[in-house]
This record gives structure tokens, sequence and C-alpha cells, in this order.
């Protein structure tokens, strides 16, 4: 998933000059759910990411399937 980051409005140009993944808080749902589905469809390890913020975010991946986070 690409996000784009902003516009100023005042110069009328892109605030970051590329597009970017999404990540944050707002993520982490969706993220947590594709972790699981990973985890159980395949037999290799599965990192999780995006939304991780707290050691509380990084057991919730770990017990549905990730093998570590970033």
């Amino acid at each position: 998933m690409q996000a784009l980051h902003g516009v100023d409005i005042e110069r009328g140009e892109l605030t970051l000059r590329a597009f970017g993944g999404y990540s944050g808080p707002a993520i982490k749902p969706i993220n947590l759910k594709c972790t699981a589905q990973a985890a159980k469809a395949v037999d290799i390890p599965i990192f999780g990411v995006g939304g991780i913020s707290s050691w509380e975010d990084v057991v919730e991946y770990i017990m549905v399937g990730a093998r570590a986070v970033q």
C-alpha cells in the first residue's frame, strides 16, 4: 500500500517528493490480521511490521504468529 504524505498548499508542491508506505497506529489492525493469516498459510518465519510502538504491540504480533517484529 502506497501513501501520499501531503501537499504544501502555500507552494503547491508535495511535502515529500516520493510516495511511501502507510504506517503508524492506524495500520496496525490491518497488519495484525495479515500477519495472523500469513503465519497460518506458510511454514516460514513471519515478521510483523506496522503500528508497533510498545512492548504490548510486540506481544500481540508474536501471539498471532510473528517470529520477529520491526
